[in-house]
């Protein structure tokens, strides 16, 4: 089995820890290949997704993107830097929308198995105002799997039920300079979990990347469906 892992930069592992080598543990005659890009929007990885010519190579994709469609607004810089780097973000919902839609049409084109996890965090405050826009395409993302019959794994009712009665930091990835260091100095599963807990956070490293116990909620999810098709597959 084949499986194909699109997002941005949580799913490609930087910073943070990478959730796919955690599943890969507990599938060692399963392929997963990761095509996370760092910064991804919805339409930036249209633009990549065109130029894959190998899709239906796949028995399953795992579509993990959207959360740079708001994060890309937290500030000035971001907003230069998406600019720059053309990726992005969506003007509003309705265009979110459209361009989610558009991307997995071109995915079930080449491919029937697609895995949907929607945009987790901006912050762990889950009512900070980043969240509540954040909130609006998650549930388009939603929408859009039911209406599809596409698998949606429920990751952002998972991480939200594991924040209740937390102390929260207001902790925020707002300052480029932060993020390029965590990058560049936070290679280890122990550093990053050394960090998170400094900044007083539970599920990620900045309020958006991932810890070793949020990538261990995604692995578990994915893994667990993973699984029931394998037995599924099995009985028949």
């Amino acid at each position: 089995m084949k499986i194909l892992f699109l997002g941005d930069s949580i799913t490609e592992g930087k910073p943070g820890v990478s959730y796919i080598s955690m599943i890969q543990k507990n599938f060692k005659d399963i392929e997963l290949i990761n095509r996370g890009f760092g910064g991804d929007t919805v339409s930036s990885l249209y633009k990549r997704v065109c130029k894959m010519e190998d899709l239906d190579a796949f028995d399953h994709i795992v579509l993990f993107i959207g959360v740079n469609d708001v994060y890309g607004k937290l500030t000035t810089t971001y907003k230069i830097l998406k600019t720059l780097t053309r990726q992005r973000w969506t003007k509003n919902p309705a265009v979110f929308n459209e361009r989610y839609n558009k991307l997995v049409s071109l995915l079930k084109q080449k491919s029937p198995n697609i895995i949907i996890i929607p945009p987790l965090l901006i912050g762990e405050d889950i009512n900070n105002k980043w969240n509540s826009e954040l909130n609006k395409l998650i549930n388009i993302v939603f929408d859009i799997s039911k209406n599809r019959d596409i698998v949606y794994l429920d990751l952002v009712k998972t991480f939200k039920e594991y924040l209740i009665n937390k102390p929260i930091s207001n902790y925020l990835p707002v300052k480029i300079t932060e993020l390029l260091n965590d990058v560049k100095n936070l290679k280890d599963i122990s550093l990053v979990d050394q960090k998170s807990q400094e900044r007083g956070l539970y599920l990620t490293l900045d309020g958006v990347h991932i810890n070793s116990v949020g990538a261990l909620m995604i692995s578990n999810a994915i893994t667990s469906y993973l699984q029931d098709i394998s037995s599924k597959l099995n009985n028949d």
